[in-house]
Order: structure tokens, then C-alpha cells, then sequence
């Protein structure tokens, strides 16, 4: 289990560079690659502890940093995807670890004490499984809240989607099937470039309406994480003085300590767990935000599609005029033939 703060960081930078639609300045990527050129061993580390494959990404990313252009940063979502994707399963991945190792140790505590005919060695024992179990109610309730983020924000990328699909691309391709049509082809070219400019550049607001959420989240799970590592060796050095106890034959205040001493560090892992919870509970609820950003980006577009059917009137006005200036050439030329 490993941190992946590096990664949160990479995400924020990603999902900050994913809207931007229009060729950037020379000037800002030789910023943005000299940053990240000095602190790129850090990034690299970051990627390797999220996710198994993560030199690859991080290559990748500096990579097309370097050879920056228009289709990068349209293409930015990816990267944002994947980086959310490695924070989230690293999470995951360790709320099962720790919940495994609970499961264990638990287990452990449990034949341990059956066997224990000494009053006094069964106390601490007891102590460390009264400790565990607490610990893992909290867990269960910790990991039902990180899944039921990440199904949140997958359940709203779904929606917007859907809106991209239904309400926008379907509209411009009767735009442009009518331009076709009234233009025999010729204006379809131009239509196409004010469509495409329309679609990715309502595409790029609408996916930013969930940044803060994606930043958040990630920045959340972060925190789960390392909640997670740490009462995660914890519980790991308790197990261990438990054995230590039952197989080295201590004697009864040697025992007690050693498993005190482990318990003490585990002492604040319920509270801290279930304000984890709770923190998992807000960031969803900050959803609602993105909802509110979603309906006024989709007035917007409303509000725009009528100027952009103007533009492609104007391509066809424009060649219905050449059409009948060549016609009435035409029939100039035919009469002075005549």
C-alpha cells in the first residue's frame, strides 16, 4: 500500500487542462513542461504507487506535454479518467487489504481467548478483539461510502453522455444534413468546422461541471488511503504483539503492555474512520452543485443553437447567390451567342 498523493495532484492538473479547446500559447506549455520536468520523478512515483502500469501513464502524459497541441487537450479527459480511475482503485484496493487483515487478526483474538484459561492474559486479549471489532464496523461503513461516491460521479458522466448524444449530436446532424442537402455538398466542409466547434467547446462545460467533484473525490480517497495505511500496519503490529505474547511465553505485564502500546495507536481509528464516512457523505452531497452548473450550461447551449442555424443559413444564402449568379451568366453569355 503506497501513497498516491502525487497522482490527486496530477489529476487536478489534468482535469484543469482538459477544457481548454483552443491552441495554447508556446509560452504556458514551456511553463507547464519546465514544472514539470523538475518535479517529474516525484509525478512518476506518484503513478507507480496508484496503479501497476503507472510509468507508462506518466510517460505518456510528460510526453504529450511536450508535443502539445489542440487534440491533447481535447483528449485530457482521458488522462483524468485513468488518474481518477488508479486514486479510486488504490482505495479500494486498501479498505479490502485492511479489512482482510481485521478479518484475521479478528479471528486470531478469537481462538487465542478460547484457549486462555488465565483470567488476567484474557483481558488484554479481550481489550484487542473489543478494539478490532469496533474498528471493523467502521470499515464496512467507510467502503460503503467510497463506492457509493464513485458510482455517484460514473451514474452523472452516464448523464452527461446521454445529453451530449441525444440533445446535442443529434441536432447537429440535422444541421448539417440540411446544409448538405440545400448546398449539394459544397457547404457541408465549413457547417461541419462551426459544429464540431460547438459540440466540443458545450462538451468541454459540461465536463468541467464536475471538476471540483473529481478533485474532490480524489483528494478524498487520499485521505481514505492513508486512514487506511496507517490503522492498517497498526493493526498488523497488534497481531504481531499478540503472538508475540502467546508464543514467547511473557509473562503477564510484559503482555499487557506490549499489546497496550499497539492498541494506543489504534485508539482513534473509529472516530477518524467514520469522519472519513462523513467526508465521503459531504463531498457526494457537493454533487448537487454540479447539477445546478449542468442545467444553466444546458440553457446556454439552447441559447446559442439559435445563431449558429443563422451561420449555416448564411452558407446557404451564400451559395444559393452563387447559383443564380452563374445561372444568370450563363444565360447572359447564351444570349449574346444568340
Amino acid at each position: 500500500m503506497h501513497s498516491t498523493k502525487s497522482a490527486v495532484l496530477l489529476l487536478a492538473l489534468a482535469i484543469s487542462a482538459s477544457c481548454v479547446v483552443a491552441t495554447p500559447h508556446p509560452e504556458f506549455l514551456d511553463d507547464i513542461f519546465d514544472a514539470l520536468n523538475r518535479t517529474g520523478q516525484h509525478i512518476i512515483s506518484g503513478f507507480l504507487d496508484a496503479t501497476k502500469n503507472g510509468t507508462a501513464i506518466a510517460e505518456e502524459f510528460l510526453d504529450n506535454i511536450r508535443n502539445s497541441s489542440a487534440q491533447y487537450y481535447n483528449e485530457t479527459l482521458e488522462f483524468a479518467q485513468k488518474i481518477e480511475d488508479a486514486v479510486h482503485r488504490a482505495a479500494t484496493e486498501g479498505i479490502t487489504d485492511f479489512s482482510a487483515a481485521l478479518g484475521a487478526a479478528i479471528d486470531v483474538l478469537h481462538q487465542e481467548i478460547d484457549r486462555q484459561r488465565n483470567v488476567l492474559q484474557r483481558k488484554p486479549l479481550k481489550d484487542a478483539l473489543a478494539r478490532l471489532q469496533a474498528i471493523q464496523a467502521t470499515v464496512n461503513d467507510l467502503e460503503n461510502a467510497v463506492n457509493d461516491l464513485n458510482d455517484e460521479i460514473d451514474e452523472k458522466k452516464l448523464q452527461y453522455s446521454a445529453i451530449i448524444q441525444e440533445k446535442w449530436i443529434q441536432w447537429a446532424d440535422a444541421q448539417l444534413e440540411r446544409v448538405d442537402e440545400q448546398t449539394n455538398g459544397v457547404g457541408t466542409e465549413e457547417a461541419e468546422e462551426i459544429l464540431d466547434e460547438l459540440l466540443s467547446r458545450y462538451s468541454g462545460y459540461l465536463h468541467s461541471c464536475l471538476e471540483e467533484l473529481q478533485v474532490q473525490k480524489a483528494s478524498y480517497e487520499q485521505n481514505v488511503h492513508e486512514a487506511v495505511v496507517k490503522y492498517h500496519n497498526a493493526t498488523n503490529n497488534l497481531t504481531a504483539e499478540v503472538r508475540l505474547c502467546l508464543q514467547s511465553n511473557l509473562n503477564f505485564l510484559s503482555c499487557r503492555n506490549g499489546i497496550n502500546r499497539a492498541l494506543r495507536v489504534l485508539s482513534s481509528a473509529p472516530a477518524d474512520l467514520i469522519a472519513l464516512k462523513l467526508q465521503g457523505i459531504r463531498v457526494r452531497a457537493s454533487g448537487l452543485n454540479a447539477s445546478g452548473c449542468v442545467g444553466q450550461t444546458l440553457a446556454e447551449h439552447e441559447l446559442e443553437k439559435p445563431n449558429v442555424e443563422r451561420e449555416l443559413d448564411d452558407i446557404i444564402a451564400r451559395y444559393q447567390d452563387e447559383q443564380e449568379g452563374s445561372s444568370s451568366g450563363e444565360e447572359t453569355s447564351t444570349a449574346i451567342v444568340s
